[in-house]
């Protein structure tokens, strides 16, 4: 016999549904069981259910009649469902059944017996029918089963390929678990860490996350997209999921659509469900209506694709001001966190969070405090993984003797430089018409191939402290139609997110001259080119496109750079701090460098191409001075690429 069950006043639904279903087997099987065995004696001995309703043991009326008046207050995982779905007690009582047989093997053993020789173990159709009539006075017929509501929404399920009498009603053994009182989330759902990032949420998002917890709790809405990086998607979801009471997990969008059972699971089990997905322009994401009506949930999503869900809240996550970053790094670092780290990067918070510990290791470990180094070197590797699909990594510092331009150039590049550290604060004190602008930079490097384009990029992202990233356009382009917008916007949002500055080469390729659109192809390239410049213009990073042919680029275009600079062909003077900027310690002296730049009018690319071929065929050992019939030899080596003659006197210098 079972232990003492709890008090009426104490009721819980777990244990009520237990008792009510030990005494409702022992009701039936002692009525209608021409010589039941002493199992149902035992569990009509068994007064959980009279204990706990305050009624008779012989009284099953007045029993029933209890838990009816009792079933709109029950509390727990069992008592929400008899609300959502009004159950009568014979369904109440079927449904109770086939959970019970799950965990209780006395309730195993009883249904064996009532069912024999059927082994399948499960309550069959025709043994709830039978129920319903003995305890209830009610019908439960086999054929309205399969259009039941708790069938239809995966809380049950029909088991078995026998006739529909002999169909048994099956519960899911998790599902089971957790009305029972097993919160645990499934293997299927990944808990979000607590809510203890508020500190990484912009004071703006609190607010509007407040605000959209109550119409949730209100019941005017059940989706809440969150618009932004998955970061701060699951940051926002934590805190969304505090002031609701429930725990976040991310569970995959698609399983959640073919598996009922999980909004009924994340209902019950007090879950909040997260999806986190990248949505592509022209994309629509929706989920089952009915899974909507009852089950809060969570999308995090960027800027692109559309929702097509009732009832749902779009919430766009802002960047952190930049006293909240400030505040943001002192919460790992302390308030000794120096404020240039705050300026340094436009990142959001939990890229700061992951940041601000990588920083505090490193400068530990040094004996240092942390300062701007720290920070470079930890940006360095930080989340580059989803951004790798799509663009590759350059790490190439370039210090200020790297990057050799005519003055001219250098001081646009100067201006570009001044422009990017001033980007967030640029804006200040303007009037209405630039009150909210983007604050991303957009600059086109041109010149011929090896005028210094890509080092420049090399520089500006070493002056900054920033990542750089080369765009592959191999993976960007793609044959079907809508892909190359997706995997732009892609792009973007993870570049964002980092705060990485990105390098197109050859951009002519993504944004070239729109055509008259004379058909079909025509048309769908002008409406892409159309998505590319108004996305990168609203891109609030730094994004530097780089082409060998200006006038190869769309006219419309010009206007959405905020510079741009001309790479020209360096003079003599410009050749030779290229090739002392190259050969440093082993430059064959003035002169002869001189000769090389007076007689040879390669761009920087070849001349470093010609500096390689010479130190690798050079007998001379590090730190000692390249011959210069080598160097000669080596630009010898880049005209016939080209398919040019050398200048004759560059004979001359090698002879």
């Amino acid at each position: 016999m079972n232990a003492p069950l709890a008090s009426a006043r104490a009721l819980d639904g777990a244990v009520l549904n237990r008792a009510f279903v030990r005494a409702g087997l022992a009701r039936f099987g002692l009525t209608r069981l021409a010589a039941p065995s002493g199992l149902f004696a035992e569990l009509a001995a068994d007064a959980g259910l009279h204990c706990l309703l305050d009624s008779s043991p012989d009284d099953w009326a007045a029993a029933c009649a209890a838990l009816a008046a009792r079933a709109p207050s029950l509390g727990g995982a069992w008592g929400a469902l008899l609300t959502d779905y009004r159950l009568q007690l014979p369904e109440w009582f079927a449904l109770a059944l086939a959970a019970e047989v799950e965990a209780d093997h006395a309730v195993g053993r009883a249904l064996a017996e009532l069912q024999a020789p059927d082994a399948d173990g499960r309550p069959a159709l025709h043994l709830l029918d039978a129920l319903a009539a003995t305890l209830f006075d009610a019908a439960l017929p086999p054929l309205a089963w399969p259009h039941h509501a708790l069938v239809q929404r995966g809380l049950a399920s029909l088991s078995g390929d026998l006739p529909l009498v002999r169909t048994s009603l099956r519960v899911d053994p998790r599902l089971a678990a957790l009305l029972a009182g097993d919160r645990r989330p499934w293997a299927d759902f990944t808990p979000l860490p607590p809510d203890t990032l508020t500190h990484v949420l912009p004071a703006t998002l609190l607010t509007e996350l407040d605000a959209a917890a109550h119409l949730v709790q209100q019941g005017a809405a059940r989706l809440v997209v969150l618009r932004g990086s998955h970061g701060t998607g699951r940051a926002a979801a934590a805190r969304l999921g505090a002031a609701l009471g429930l725990l976040p997990v991310t569970i995959p969008p698609d399983p959640w659509r073919s598996t009922p059972i999980f909004a009924a699971a994340c209902r019950y089990g007090g879950w909040l469900p997260v999806f986190l997905t990248d949505l592509g322009p022209g994309d629509t994401f929706s989920l089952p209506t009915g899974s909507l009506e009852q089950t809060p949930q969570v999308l995090v999503t960027g800027q692109d694709g559309s929702v097509d869900t009732p009832d749902a809240i779009e919430l766009d996550i802002p960047p952190l001001e930049r006293h909240e970053r400030h505040r943001a790094w002192q919460a790992v670092l302390g308030p000794d966190a120096p404020p240039v780290l705050a300026d340094h990067a436009r990142l959001d918070g939990p890229a700061i969070h992951t940041l601000a510990q990588a920083v505090g290791r490193d400068a530990a470990r040094r004996h240092e405090m942390p300062a701007l180094a720290h920070l470079r070197r930890a940006r360095s590797t930080h989340g580059a993984e989803r951004l790798r699909q799509l663009a590759q990594p350059v790490h190439r510092d370039v210090g200020p003797d790297g990057l050799v331009l005519p003055a001219e150039t250098a001081r646009q590049f100067e201006h570009l430089v001044r422009r990017c550290r001033m980007r967030e604060r640029l804006w200040d004190g303007l009037g209405p018409s630039l009150a909210s602008p983007a604050p991303g930079v957009r600059a086109l490097f041109a010149g011929e191939s090896g005028a210094g384009k890509t080092l420049a990029a090399s520089r500006l992202a070493t002056e900054l402290g920033a990542p750089l990233y080369r765009v592959d356009l191999a993976a960007i382009l793609n044959k079907y139609v809508g892909e190359t917008e997706k995997n732009l916007g892609r792009l973007l949002d993870e570049a964002a997110t980092l705060d990485a500055l990105l390098l197109m080469d050859e951009a002519d390729a993504l944004f070239g001259r729109r055509s008259e659109g004379k058909d079909g192809g025509e048309r769908y390239a002008n409406m892409m080119t159309n998505f590319l410049l108004t996305r990168i213009e609203s891109h609030p990073g730094i994004v530097i496109l780089t082409t060998n042919a200006r006038n190869r680029l769309d006219a419309a275009f010009t206007r959405r750079f905020d510079t741009i600079i001309e790479f020209p062909l360096p003079g003599v003077a410009e050749r030779l701090r290229l090739w002392h900027a190259h050969l440093g310690a082993r430059s064959p002296g003035e002169a002869a460098c001189g000769l090389l730049a007076t007689y040879s009018d390669l761009p920087g690319g070849h001349i470093r191409n010609a500096v390689l071929y010479a130190v690798a065929l050079s007998p001379r050992p590090p730190g000692t001075p390249v011959e210069i019939t080598l160097l000669v030899a080596g630009l010898a080596e880049e005209y016939r690429k080209l398919g040019r003659t050398p200048p004759p006197q560059l004979a001359q210098i090698g002879e």
